[in-house]
């Protein structure tokens, strides 16, 4: 069963990290709790690992082929560190259902904008040097990015890529690549603080993460991705955008059931 449960999430988490950018998370947070059976402060910071694990290695191979655009990296990456981690302080002293709200409540605003964006053009120009607009928002965006990962257990590649068309700093193929190299930042300094967090009774639990999960699901992600990853181009930018909004439409099901039915 065990190994089941990882082909399913891995299957998914690499499917949407390589062709939609989000990381995975909005995927294995309302899925562990009920087919692994973990906590919703466990299923955060388990995804936020898994995340890191598998953006980590999806931004070193799009980084060989010159795919992640860094000075935009440069300017969100630094400020979502410290966002990340003192929202991840937060979280596990939150109640879980306060945090699932949360939760669904960004994946309803990102699912009407996603929508939204699927309509708008994408063929637009992007200069190689950033504006002075671009450098103010794209800082603002990674405490925004930090503050969603750290709290919520996305790898903040929801937030992450909406705001890099909207300021129209990277081409459709930089998308993606980008996002997963700047959900390195976030994934790695929320799942350091999450470490720290809860017990550490077995080899496989650090803190609140559930590192057997992780690894399995990470192990299974990567082996898909290497599959998915020379083809994540070839997904137009308008498809994608529907393709996530639909996803996002149910997860937003799925996660409003669980609360409305007192399952949480």
């Amino acid at each position: 069963m065990i190994v089941f449960i990882f082909i399913v999430l891995g299957f998914l988490t690499s499917l949407v990290s390589v062709f939609l950018g989000p990381g995975g998370g909005i995927i294995m947070i309302p899925l562990l709790p009920l087919i692994a059976g973990l906590s919703v402060h466990e299923a955060v910071a388990t995804s936020l690992i898994t995340i890191f694990f598998v953006v980590s290695e999806n931004a070193y191979r799009f980084s060989q082929n010159s795919l992640v655009r860094w000075p935009v990296v440069g300017f969100m990456g630094p400020l979502a560190i410290p966002s990340a981690i003192i929202a991840a302080s937060i979280a596990p002293h939150v109640d879980e259902k306060l945090i699932l709200t949360v939760f669904l409540t960004l994946l309803v605003l990102v699912a009407i904008r996603t929508f939204l964006g699927s309509f708008i053009k994408t063929d637009y120009a992007v200069s190689t040097q950033l504006t002075p607009t671009q450098k103010i928002f794209l800082p603002l965006g990674g405490i925004l990015a930090g503050v969603t990962s750290g709290f919520t257990g996305v790898g903040s590649g929801v937030i992450l890529a909406p705001l890099m068309i909207f300021l129209k700093v990277v081409r459709a193929e930089q998308l993606v690549p980008t996002a997963n190299a700047t959900m390195m930042c976030t994934t790695f300094a929320a799942s350091l603080t999450y470490i720290f967090n809860g017990s550490w009774v077995h080899w496989y639990q650090w803190g609140l993460i559930r590192l057997d999960v992780a690894l399995g699901v990470f192990t299974v992600s990567s082996f898909f991705s290497s599959f998915f990853r020379p083809h994540q181009n070839k997904l137009p930018l308008r498809m994608k955008s529907l393709l996530l909004s639909f996803l996002l439409f149910l997860l937003i099901m799925r996660i409003a059931y669980q609360l409305y039915s007192g399952n949480s």
